[in-house]
């Protein structure tokens, strides 16, 4: 019997990372184009559904949290046959939170334990190489090319690698991870951070200190202004928690880490590069505060230009799809605003009215709830992925977990 269970705990392990490492993959690693975006989505799509419709159900939780994407799916064909947003977009949308559920689903006991644990090792591989790199220059990484995948950008390759770890020329000072992006990566990091801080219980003492160290680390070298508002988020926000869900350990091992990286950023020649990549070169200008200037001013005229969009054309709440978007010209930085527009207030309200009531719903105080909201805001307001499986993940776990035991303890009753 022991065999037996031991035989079929691993087997939901491995099936469960591998889970896990497809839906991280949706974030903007390397697989999606490795294997074809189309075939990508149907992919995560026929996983998330395999597990969720196949698979022996938690009856309550899957009930309500079908019912959710249900809604939403009749919602966003309300806006397909009516306006440019494609079938492809809708299933890819509904596959994110298909996946979500069905990753945590398959050992929910275990599931927040592995995922942090794979971002872990990522993010370990990830200060070594981009240490190097950085030591050695960037162009040590050019004798890994042949080897690596290229994924490409309007017809040019854009980087090496990706599965992984990849090589972004045009990141070359930055850490990006396995993602495209800096910024895509800090959101996942961000992520597993606050896992680690608000949700302590989960992790032994030695693997907690030991996951924040390399998750402050790795976020520091992104050098992404979103990522340094996070921190900043998770800190604030995790002061204004109620003590009795941080321990003693927990809150000095925190503390030494800020000041640790306060004197980084402060008194060294490498962490003011960092400062002054990560923030100061995007909102000055020649000596001068301007948010409209270098990456910063992306998002500005972004938001701007959704708002504009808004006022001259409130029609377009409705929803009018990525296409029409594009042929208006609007900039895509500020994904939560560029998402209204795409998808329609209608399936939008329904979206973010489910995520963050459960948000409201299902916490540990006060600072747990402005952390998970902000922390999609900062995301939202600053990349054009909103749809993004951690902050998904992050906002709707203390709901899976709630339900998902008091249906086991219904059972129990019940035999």
């Amino acid at each position: 019997m022991r065999n037996k269970a031991f035989l079929f705990e691993n087997k939901a392990a491995f099936i469960q990372y591998i889970y896990i490492y497809v839906m991280m993959s949706s974030a903007g690693m390397a697989l999606p184009s490795f294997i074809g975006n189309d075939r990508f989505i149907i992919l995560v799509l026929m996983m998330g559904i395999f597990y969720v419709f196949f698979k022996p159900s938690v009856s309550r939780l899957q009930k309500s949290y079908l019912t959710f994407i249900g809604v939403f799916f009749i919602s966003m064909l309300l806006v397909v046959v009516s306006s440019t947003l494609s079938i492809g977009t809708t299933l890819s949308i509904t596959s994110i939170l298909l996946i979500v559920y069905a990753s945590f689903k398959i050992d929910s006991k275990h599931y927040i334990q592995r995922l942090v644990k794979i971002i872990y090792y990522i993010a370990l591989v990830s200060i070594i190489i981009f240490s190097i790199t950085r030591t050695f220059g960037f162009g040590i990484s050019f004798i890994l090319y042949p080897f690596l995948y290229p994924s490409f950008s309007d017809g040019d390759i854009y980087s090496y690698g990706g599965f992984i770890y990849r090589f972004v020329p045009l990141h070359s000072e930055r850490n990006c991870g396995p993602f495209g992006e800096p910024g895509q990566y800090q959101c996942v990091l961000s992520v597993a951070l606050y896992f680690v801080l608000f949700r302590s219980y989960l992790f032994p003492d030695k693997k907690r200190f030991k996951y924040l160290i390399v998750f402050f680390v790795a976020l520091l070298t992104t050098l992404s202004t979103s990522g340094y508002i996070a921190i900043a988020i998770i800190i604030i926000c995790f002061l204004l928690s109620l003590r009795k869900y941080i321990d003693k350990r927990t809150k000095y091992l925190f503390c030494g880490i800020l000041v640790s990286s306060i004197f980084f950023i402060s008194y060294t020649d490498v962490g003011q590069d960092f400062m002054n990549m990560a923030v100061y070169d995007k909102v000055y200008d020649n000596g001068k505060v301007d948010f409209a200037s270098k990456t910063g001013g992306a998002r500005t005229e972004s938001i701007s230009g959704v708002l504009k969009t808004i006022a001259d054309s409130p029609i377009t709440l409705w929803g009018v799809g990525y296409d029409e978007l594009n042929n208006m010209g609007l900039e895509g930085c500020a994904g939560l605003l560029y998402l209204l527009l795409a998808i329609g207030i209608l399936p939008y309200s329904i979206l973010f009215g489910f995520c963050f009531g459960k948000v409201v719903e299902y916490n540990i105080g006060l600072g747990d709830v402005l952390v998970r909201i902000l922390l999609v805001i900062n995301m939202g307001f600053g990349q054009p992925h909103i749809m993004n499986f951690a902050l998904f993940t992050m906002m709707l776990y203390p709901y899976f977990i709630v339900n998902s035991k008091k249906t086991c303890q219904r059972q129990q009753i019940g035999s």
